[in-house]
């Protein structure tokens, strides 16, 4: 086991953008929000601290098919939906009626520690504005 993590103020902050935004927020628009109170920090920086927090489990990093990956303070399992055309990225209720794991695990030698539930298609406002 490592040493403790030292505390940093950057960091913290980091952490608590990505739980004030429930529109989960690219590191671009972390680093744009956290530049009015941290004028020197580095997109390197938000990076960097995005990585750890991700590795910590204190938040989600979601990949995203055409757009910049995108980050989340809600770590229990849930779904997300992705529009196609606009890119927004929005949380939508989601309760299995099986555990994925558990299921898709059988006959698998490894263990399936968590998983990540994408569903894409269009946003009401982009569907609305195809017609």
């Amino acid at each position: 086991m490592g040493a403790p993590m030292k505390n940093s103020r950057q960091r913290n902050a980091i952490l608590e953008c990505v739980m004030r935004h429930h529109d989960h927020p690219t590191a671009d628009i972390i680093y744009q929000e956290l530049r009015e109170s941290f004028p020197n920090i580095s997109l390197g920086t938000v990076y960097r601290n995005l990585s750890l927090l991700t590795s910590l489990g204190k938040i989600m990093k979601i990949t995203c098919e055409n757009h910049a990956d995108r980050f989340d303070g809600q770590t229990k399992p849930h779904a997300h939906f992705e529009c196609k055309s606009c890119g927004c990225l929005q949380d939508i209720p989601f309760k299995p009626s099986i555990h994925p794991q558990e299921e898709i695990g059988t006959g698998f030698d490894g263990i399936i520690s968590d998983y990540t539930i994408t569903f894409r298609g269009y946003c009401a406002k982009c569907a609305k504005n195809s017609d």
